[in-house]
């Protein structure tokens, strides 16, 4: 009995370790794969925030660019991952790159008469990424030495004791396919709107060749717009599977907040003036913090967004902040108070409501679901509350210090 139980617990660890691992390489070939279609939409000269080599491939493996050797013209026909692409799916491979010396994770994908090529280098944040949880290995081994230990008191016990073990570990692993199936579950539900709303707009352009130009105007206008709602959508999916799913790849700094919030209101400077909002930015200029510019850039996005969207014309955006603590708040409509614990749930609307202000349903459902685990992401926390002269706040605990060399290197 011992010995079936222990190859039961390996074998159940072996297999969950295989899945996660699998399911993390799904995730960096996405990421690789988004990279791709960057490529094919701008051009081999876009940049992004890591190191990334670009290779442009014929159909029969001859190099028409690579970003690291520009005067390369060598044959890549018999690379694994050139072997694999075709127009179904791309091709992928984890090896050592003869020209480079080291080593790379590569994703080949098809891109009409040529094959675009992106790479990361295989370093230790990468290879830490991929490695598979140890947790499934620990709880096979435990549960193998506490049946071991049990089973010479009383053999019936310890095998009650496994069983419900290996129950919880079960249920553990249904709950997590569960979040994962709701999870994608809704963001095709999310994506099946503006899609769908664009498909329209775009075949009514071109079918109706009789169209008058008015209406024309305003299917081009309505078209752009679900655009735009489909990138807020995809933007808010991809930071919060980054934070949920790769942390350890995220790159933190010492950052200025008072800097990155300047940031967010000079992007939404214009729209806040057509509605007459005000923007009181309280935040010293030396207060600093640890953490990911882009997160924090994020979490103040969606709030000032947000009140822009919600608030009402005429209103004030308030940001202060000192050591620990940050306040946003906005003296707009606020929301409902039963309706305050939701508002941070993934792809939670307020519902319209006649006479206020809350009729925008074009946002992604995700924007206060980022700003809590940006927020969490950097050890805080997070709280929504109604207040008392009207509108709604947000009290944040992040680790904000006052670093006066900070404010020197930028004031010079």
């Amino acid at each position: 009995m011992a010995v079936v139980v222990g190859v039961f617990a390996l074998a159940a660890s072996v297999y969950q370790m295989h899945s996660e691992r699998n399911y993390k390489k799904l995730i960096l070939q996405s990421r690789l794969e988004g990279y791709a279609d960057r490529i094919a939409m701008f051009g081999p000269e876009v940049s992004f925030n890591e190191e990334v080599r670009v290779t442009l491939l014929s159909r029969d493996g001859a190099v028409l660019y690579d970003s690291d050797e520009p005067g390369l013209s060598s044959d890549h026909s018999q690379r694994p991952e050139f072997l694999q692409c075709s127009e179904d799916r791309p091709g992928w491979a984890i090896r050592h790159s003869e020209t480079e010396g080291r080593d790379y994770c590569y994703l080949a994908k098809m891109e009409g008469d040529r094959i675009i090529r992106v790479a990361v280098p295989y370093e230790v944040d990468l290879k830490h990424f991929l490695r598979p949880d140890t947790i499934y290995t620990i709880v096979g081994v435990v549960l193998l030495l506490l049946f071991l230990a049990l089973i010479g008191h009383s053999m019936l016990r310890g095998y009650r004791s496994l069983e419900k073990a290996l129950n919880a570990v079960e249920d553990e692993r249904r709950n997590n396919r569960r979040i994962k199936r709701d999870m994608t579950h809704n963001i095709a539900h999310e994506l099946r709107t503006p899609v769908s709303s664009l498909r329209g707009y775009l075949e009514a352009l071109t079918d109706c060749e009789d169209m008058d130009e008015e209406r024309r105007e305003l299917f081009t206008q309505r078209a752009y717009l679900q655009t735009l709602r489909l990138s807020d959508l995809l933007r808010d999916i991809g930071l919060v599977t980054k934070i949920e799913e790769s942390p350890e790849m995220i790159q933190v700094e010492e950052l200025c907040l008072k800097e990155i919030v300047d940031s967010v209101l000079d992007e939404f400077v214009e729209k806040l003036d057509s509605k007459e909002m005000r923007v009181e930015n309280l935040i010293p200029q030396d207060l600093c913090m640890k953490g990911s510019p882009s997160l924090m850039y994020a979490v103040f996005r969606n709030l000032v967004e947000n009140s822009f969207k919600y608030a009402g014309t005429g209103t004030t955006v308030h940001i202060e902040a000192g050591p620990g603590r940050c306040l946003y708040y906005d003296t707009g409509v606020g929301v409902p108070p039963d309706m305050l614990d939701k508002i941070f749930e993934r792809f939670y609307r307020i519902p319209g409501m006649s006479g206020t202000d809350w009729h925008d349903d074009s946002g992604s459902g995700l924007g206060l679901s980022v700003v809590r685990n940006a927020v969490n992401f950097h050890g805080g926390k997070i709280a929504a509350r109604l207040r008392e002269e009207g509108g709604l706040a947000f009290e944040m605990t992040l680790d904000l210090y006052k670093n006066p060399e900070f404010q020197l290197t930028l004031a010079s």
